[in-house]
Parts: C-alpha cells; sequence; structure tokens
C-alpha cells in the first residue's frame, strides 16, 4: 500500500535486512506447459513437513511482528480500537429472530476476546447466557469462538459451532435453551462458513456440512464433503448422508463440489439440493421433505448453472426466482413448478439497465426486492399486484440486506449499512408503513467521524470503460499530493465490495489519510457481466482498473506514488500482487493477507479445484496463459525497486495454503533491490484472512496493516523507535 520515498528507512542495510530475515535456498523446479517452460524457483517452499521451511516461517514471522511492534502508534491504534468498543460497550453478531419473538445472538463486551451466546424471550426481556466459549474444553489450552448459530423454528434447541482459533472447521454442539444444558453428543469437522445448519421443520434434527479431511495441509482437505442428517434422539454413528457425491453417483458431482441442502422455513415442504462451488451459479435440485430420508425417491432436477439463477423461492407451485440470463443486472421472473421455462419466463420485474437487482424476498405482504447502482447506492421496493413502488427508508443506505420468514408469513427484516454510520436493522410493517428498530446495540454517535466525507465517483480504466470508486476523507482535505492514501479491492467470484462501516478501517482516514476502494471488474457490482469481464482470460481488468484508479487520485492531486498504498486479501491478492509487480514505481507499499500469488500452482491447493471455476486450469492452453498472466510470483523480476510489502499468512489456511505467499515473498527478497522492508507475517494461528479470529486478533491485523502503510508514506508518527 505505499511507494517507496520515505523519510525514515530501517537502520539496516538491504543486505543485512535481508540476513536478519533469514534468507532460504531456492531448489528450483521447471515444468512444461503447452509447450513453453516455466521455472520454479521455490518449489521446495511447497514442502510444509520440512524442518528447514518451517524454522524458515517461524523466523520470518518473528521478524515481522517484531519489526512491526517497533512502529510507535502501532500501538495507538489498537488502543483507539478498543476505545471504539468501549463507547459502544458491545457487539451483536449472528443476530437470529424468531416468530415466537425469541432472539439469538452472540454479544461481544468490550473487555472481552470472545463472544458468547445470549437470548431473549422478546425483545424487550432480559437476556439470557446460553454458552460461553472461553469455558469450553479448557482442558486444550486453546481459545475457541462461535462461528455460527441456529436456533430451531421454536427456539428450544440451538445448533451452535464452535472452532478454535483460525480455524474453518468446527465442532457441532446443541444446547437447550431451557435448561441451558450442553446435549451429551456433539459433531466434528462440520464446516459453517460454506453453509449454516439447517433445521428440519419438526425440530427433531438438522442437517450440516460434514468434512472428512481436518488437516488444512492436506491436499485433500476440502473434498467429498457430504450434507448428513443429525437426528436428536438418536447416536451420531448412524447420521445420515443425504447428499454427496458418493450416494448420488448419477448427478455427475466432483470432489471439489459442496453438496449443500436448503430447507427455507418451516412450512416448506421442499428440500432444495444445491451443488455449490466457487462458481456464481449452481446446479439445483429438489425433493419433497417426507422423501428426504427415501433412497427409492431420487433428486429432481430444477435448474442448471447455464440458468443463472441465483435465488429461488417456491410460491403455490411456482417457482420465482432471480436471474442474469438474457439480463446481466439481473430479472425476477417466474414459471411454473411442474412446466419449468428458464428460456422464456413470465418476467415479474425487468433489467434495469443503471441497477443491479441484488435480493428478493416473498410475504403474505408481496414482493420485496433492492437494487442496487455501482454497488454503493441501494434503493428496497415492493412489488403487489404487478406494480412496483420503493419504499423510502428512514436513512440513505449503500447496502440493504432482507430476509423474511417464508410466504405465509408478514415478516420482513430490513438491514442497512453504510461507510461512515453504524448498521441498523428494522422490522417493516406494510401495512402502517412504520418501521421498528431491532438494534440490541446501542446507538453510538463516533465524534471521529464527524467530519468524514463520501465522495462516489466513476474512473476511466485503460480501455475507457467507467470504474465506480469510494472515497472516503476528511472535510476540508487539500488536494496537494501529500495525502497517504490506501487503496483497497477485490474483484473476483463476482463478490461486490458493498458499504461497511468499520471503526477500525477508517481509523486510516481519522489519522489523516484518504480511503480509496475501488469497485475492480471481477466483482459483481455493474452486475454479471461486469464479473466475467474479469474472469480467468479478462482478469487483468482487475488489477488495470485499480492502477487506472490509482493514476486518477494521483492526477487529481488527492496523493502522489510516494503517498499511496495498496491492500488485497486472498483473491484480492491477485489484484495487488499483480499492480505491484506491474506498476512497481506506483505503490510505496502493499499488503496483502492469505493472497493468492502463484496460480499456476493453485490448482494443487485444497481448495484449487474449485478455484478453478472462476481462474480457470493448467490444463487448457488458453487458461493456463491466463493464470500465468495472473501469476504475481512468477512475475517478480531480478534488479528492480520494489514497493515495501507486508503479506500476513496463516498456518491454519486451507484456502490459500502458506507456501503460496511463502514463495512470493521468498523471490520478491531475493529480487528487489530497494532498501524497502519485505515483511513475512506468519501466524501458527491464524487461518484465512483473519478467519474464527479473536477481538485481540483482529485489531492486530488492522493495527499491523494501516501502521506499516503509515510507516511507508511517511507519517511522522509511525516510524520506527
Amino acid at each position: 500500500m505505499i511507494k517507496k520515498l520515505v523519510i525514515f528507512i530501517m537502520f539496516v542495510s538491504c543486505s543485512d535486512n535481508v540476513k536478519q530475515q533469514h534468507v532460504i535456498e531456492g531448489k528450483p523446479e521447471v515444468n512444461i506447459y503447452h509447450g513453453k517452460k516455466i521455472k520454479d524457483p521455490y518449489r521446495n517452499l511447497e514442502n510444509l513437513e520440512d524442518s528447514t521451511v518451517l524454522k524458515w516461517l517461524k523466523n520470518q514471522g518473528d521478524y515481522a511482528f517484531k519489526t512491526l511492534e517497533k512502529l510507535d502508534r502501532r500501538q495507538f491504534l489498537i488502543q483507539k480500537y478498543k476505545e471504539f468498543d468501549n463507547q459502544k460497550l458491545f457487539r451483536i453478531d449472528k443476530l437470529k429472530s424468531l416468530t415466537n419473538g425469541k432472539f439469538f445472538y452472540i454479544k461481544t463486551k468490550a473487555d472481552e476476546n470472545v463472544g458468547k451466546l445470549y437470548m431473549r424471550n422478546n425483545l424487550h426481556d432480559e437476556e439470557i447466557l446460553l454458552f460461553d466459549p472461553s469455558k469450553f474444553r479448557k482442558e486444550t489450552k486453546e481459545t475457541y469462538v462461535i462461528g455460527s448459530l441456529q436456533p430451531d423454528w421454536n427456539g428450544n434447541n440451538v445448533v451452535i459451532c464452535v472452532s478454535q482459533e483460525g480455524e474453518e472447521l468446527s465442532e457441532v454442539i446443541i444446547v437447550n435453551s431451557l435448561t441451558r444444558k450442553v446435549f451429551p453428543r456433539s459433531i466434528k469437522n462440520n464446516n459453517s462458513h460454506i453453509n449454516e445448519v439447517q433445521w428440519l421443520p419438526d425440530n427433531t434434527g438438522f442437517v450440516y456440512l460434514y468434512s472428512p479431511v481436518e488437516d488444512p495441509k492436506n491436499p485433500n482437505y476440502g473434498l467429498n464433503t457430504s450434507s448428513k442428517l443429525f437426528k436428536l434422539e438418536e447416536d451420531f454413528s448412524d447420521s445420515i448422508e443425504l447428499f454427496s457425491l458418493n450416494n448420488n453417483p448419477r448427478l455427475s458431482l466432483k470432489p471439489e463440489d459442496y453438496p449443500l441442502l436448503h430447507i427455507r422455513n418451516k412450512h416448506d415442504n421442499i428440500v432444495f439440493a444445491e451443488v455449490s462451488g466457487s462458481s456464481s451459479f449452481k446446479d439445483m435440485y429438489y425433493k419433497s421433505i417426507d422423501d428426504l430420508l427415501s433412497k427409492d425417491s431420487p433428486w429432481e432436477l430444477l435448474y442448471r448453472k447455464s440458468d443463472k439463477v441465483k435465488k429461488a423461492v417456491l410460491v403455490n407451485n411456482k417457482l420465482v426466482f432471480l436471474t442474469a440470463k438474457n439480463a446481466s443486472n439481473y430479472k425476477i421472473a417466474r414459471t411454473p413448478i411442474d412446466n419449468l421455462d428458464f428460456e422464456t419466463p413470465e418476467v415479474l420485474v425487468a433489467e434495469n439497465r443503471n441497477s443491479v437487482i441484488q435480493d428478493f424476498e416473498i410475504t403474505k405482504d408481496g414482493m420485496f426486492f433492492v437494487k442496487v447502482k455501482n454497488g454503493v447506492d441501494a434503493r428496497l421496493y415492493h412489488y403487489r399486484n404487478s406494480k412496483e413502488e420503493e419504499i423510502v427508508l428512514p436513512n440513505p443506505s449503500g447496502k440493504i440486506q432482507i430476509s423474511s420468514r417464508g410466504p405465509k408469513d408478514n415478516y420482513l427484516e430490513i438491514s442497512t449499512y453504510g461507510w461512515i454510520e453504524g448498521n441498523t436493522t428494522y422490522q417493516y410493517d406494510v401495512t402502517n408503513n412504520t418501521f421498528t428498530n431491532l438494534n440490541l446495540e446501542p446507538s453510538i454517535h463516533y465524534k471521529d467521524f464527524e467530519d468524514l466525507v463520501v465522495e462516489e465517483i466513476e474512473v476511466p480504466s485503460h480501455d475507457g470503460v467507467l470504474v465506480p470508486v469510494s472515497v472516503i476523507y476528511k472535510k476540508g482535505i487539500k488536494k496537494d499530493g501529500n495525502t497517504p492514501t490506501l487503496f483497497y479491492g477485490y474483484g473476483s467470484y463476482g463478490g461486490s465490495i458493498s458499504p461497511f462501516f468499520s471503526p477500525n478501517f477508517l481509523s486510516w482516514v481519522t489519522e489523516g489519510g484518504i480511503l480509496t476502494i475501488a469497485h475492480v471488474r471481477g466483482g459483481g457490482e455493474k452486475g454479471d457481466d461486469w464479473h466475467k469481464a474479469g474472469f480467468k482470460t479478462t482478469k487483468p481488468n482487475t488489477w488495470k482498473d485499480m492502477i487506472a484508479c490509482t493514476e486518477y487520485m494521483i492526477k487529481e492531486g488527492y496523493t502522489r506514488p510516494e503517498k499511496s498504498a495498496i491492500w488485497g486479501t486472498s483473491a484480492g491478492g491477485i489484484m495487488a500482487g499483480r499492480a505491484m509487480t506491474e506498476r512497481p514505481d506506483l505503490y510505496a507499499a502493499v499488503i496483502m493477507y492469505s493472497p493468492s500469488t502463484n496460480l499456476v500452482r493453485s490448482e494443487i491447493q485444497p481448495n484449487g479445484p474449485n478455484s478453478v471455476k472462476e481462474f480457470g486450469t493448467v490444463k487448457i492452453r488458453e487458461e493456463f496463459e491466463a493464470l500465468l498472466e495472473m501469476d504475481s510470483y512468477h512475475h517478480i523480476k531480478k534488479g528492480v525497486k520494489y514497493p515495501a510489502t507486508l503479506v500476513g499468512a496463516g498456518m491454519k489456511d486451507g484456502r490459500v495454503v502458506v507456501w503460496d505467499p511463502a514463495k512470493f515473498i521468498a523471490r520478491l527478497q531475493a529480487s528487489n533491490v530497494s532498501n524497502n522492508p519485505i515483511l513475512f507475517a506468519v501466524d501458527f494461528k491464524s487461518g484465512h484472512g483473519g478467519m474464527s479470529s479473536t477481538q485481540n486478533k483482529r485489531y492486530e491485523l488492522y493495527a499491523n496493516a494501516l501502521a506499516f502503510a503509515f510507516w511507508q508514506t511517511g507519517h511522522p508518527g509511525y516510524q520506527p523507535e
């Protein structure tokens, strides 16, 4: 995230810096892809059983964290984050509300490192503590966090998915909300990050996603998963496999596919079976809930990926669905369940040229849907009697999330989000057009953010295409090129960076910087075509969009290269890594967490077969060439003055295995000829991008990133002691 003219540099020479960081010797291998030789100079780092590699990773982490701890105001940032939380007193996550008025949620108090599970019998009733993860398996001396929760339809029993710090897989435990007792049996190897637990309509059991391999370093991690049924009155050994590659051979599932089951609400008589993965669209099947356990009742095809259905709801034997087929910005259509027609369905809400239809819900009062312009301007509409009307919300929103309890209930929940204001959740009464605030958190006005401005603009990219950019800064900022500017983006899987309120992230602005979120191609901000414009062979648009946004901010006087920093996480590492290797002169610093940098080798990682759907495979010449082009590791050149770089990685990461960024760092340290620090912050207790993190770990992640960026952009308060 920043360039390289720095007022204060490290008090070691480049060679001393490398020496202290324990250079590791590479053992190159050569592979031939479609007649092209590709030399891989650090292939040996892929062996995470090698003691030399492990020692190097440990030394890299120790050196990086010690270096970051020397940055003067880093500790100030951590303290500031604690103050933000102290003002709010506590944070509420994973709120679940039931038809009988009960609420379940995770509450993290300001002085707590992990959240606890609470419930209320109604909105105004006293809360009851149901489960404290800090007391879970104390004999292991490990830290556990609640990843997700799911009460049954009456709220009598609650499923809690508890993970060790940094781990993706969880242990499922069940707590009775009436007695507050934990069931004697539990389930291991559940993956609630992929799919939440689904209760049967009669509450006698629930469906969960089982992963047979626990070790994220195992190449089979994440493969051959299955949806299983856990019945409360039976022994776990009798759990039934409902949907998997193993028991549905005729459906041609692949080992990397996630076979997910969905039970939409307690009134549904249909179970949906989704063949999921990293693709934007899925194959979907269904069967009657009464036939769920019947091996003689096969799963019936509902729709295929090619139908481009994003969401579907069954109403009176008709399927209402959101689709991008012949409508890049999506449309809402309807077709009879007994005569499915996705080519020429009845269109309820037509595609809008300027906004993307993002979601819809159906209640007794009709259909409600959300339109979003450029990923940052969200509006809510009500469709009834063939007419659509905008619902004016209590406050303008950059992002709107809606949820209901199905077509037989009139409940509609609306959550609104923005860049510089806290989130609010309402229950909407359509008859009286009233909003009941459901926020259990205290409403806090942060004085730190009073003078912040949000500017939504569009910037021409390298090919003239306009890229939406969100710019956040303090009022009265001078466009003299002297303001540290942090560029953030993602641009993969069709995912949008919608407005979110993060006091920790905004501390970059309160400390005097400009925050610039570039909604680059590969995301979904401008519909399905926007995704496909940064997909496989078109992927260069993703980082070229970011480069164009950076150049625009420099040209307009917001900043200059010496004051510019870029941050990308996970697949966002492709964007940040290639922007850095293509234009090392444009940034003073680069920050990446759990980044994908070695795309040519991505297929051999546990998540690799899934990522093929988004990025491509080396088995196809055209896609191999695309993977090589987006591979930051293979674009590092000797003798180049690279920006200061901070890469964070977790040893428990099963999505981007630690050897991927390790190879990038090793090659960068060996090739770089500038005095800029190249730090590899390897955390042996972390997973992917801060997954299953504690409160303190989140503080440190933000503080490390922002302090490093301020250090390299010359902020006087962030120089080493």
